[in-house]
């Protein structure tokens, strides 16, 4: 977890121009809505998510354990005239000292905690801070699905360009399986290149996830005291087809 931790504050800066997605929000801001309540987001990041839901007037607390993200969404909180409950913390250690109607975890981040104790430490962390008929929301990939993607030669992922004008960043990457281990491995390497086109930086960084099957989160989420209410194969809420689905996307009640 410290190494992502690394991952994450070296890459901040550029984090914004690569992410850009949003095809989760609208599922996370219904649910938010509908849980009518104080909402707790966990490995939050830069506030791709968290910010939507603050907009739309979600009592929301968030929890990262990277100080140069959370650095980026307090600015934008700042710039908006939005205020969050924000906490520099390790999922792993999770103490508030509060419940929330609503706890989740985004973009599929659960499994970079990496090692199974620590994943059902982590869940144990998350039954305690949940009030009573609150719900938990964990997004996970599919197996079958995500492994697609790895042992591909190196290649370009993507290319954008830079806010104001500064240029274009390159993100080249490859990724690798450990069948052994359940880990894949993602090496990137950001390229950030000048107007003139002149490489003016370049990022070699290494992050890691666990490849978790139905059966093992289910398994650990019971053993935390948890209850499977759905189980959604995107977010759609289109039913879980193991063989074709995305991903897994989970929401718990505690028993």
């Amino acid at each position: 977890m410290a190494d992502h931790a690394a991952y994450y504050d070296q890459v901040a800066e550029l984090y914004d121009t690569v992410v850009q997605l949003d095809f989760d929000i609208p599922f996370f801001l219904e649910e938010a809505q509908h849980a009518g309540g104080q909402v707790l987001e966990l490995m939050s990041g830069s506030g791709r998510v968290s910010l939507r839901l603050i907009e739309a007037g979600i009592p929301l607390t968030c929890v990262d354990f990277s100080a140069g993200l959370l650095a980026i969404l307090q600015r934008k909180l700042d710039a908006r005239g939005l205020c969050a409950e924000l906490h520099h913390m390790d999922v792993r250690d999770l103490a508030l000292g509060c419940a929330f109607d609503m706890i989740f975890i985004p973009f599929h981040s659960f499994p970079e905690v990496l090692d199974l104790e620590d994943e059902q430490r982590v869940l144990r962390r998350v039954a305690e801070h949940l009030a009573d008929g609150g719900r938990f929301i964990c997004t996970l990939h599919n197996p079958p699905v995500r492994l697609q993607a790895v042992d591909r030669p190196y290649e370009l992922w993507l290319e954008r360009p830079l806010p104001d004008g500064a240029g274009t960043v390159m993100l080249w990457g490859v990724q690798q399986y450990d069948a052994k281990r359940e880990i894949v491995t993602v090496q990137e390497f950001f390229e950030v290149y000048d107007p003139a086109n002149v490489m003016r930086a370049r990022h070699r960084v290494q992050l890691q996830f666990r490849v978790l099957t139905c059966d093992q989160f289910e398994a650990m989420a019971a053993d935390a005291g948890f209850a499977v209410e759905a189980l959604y194969g995107n977010y759609d809420r289109s039913n879980f087809d193991p063989a074709a689905s995305p991903f897994m996307i989970y929401l718990l009640r505690r028993t």
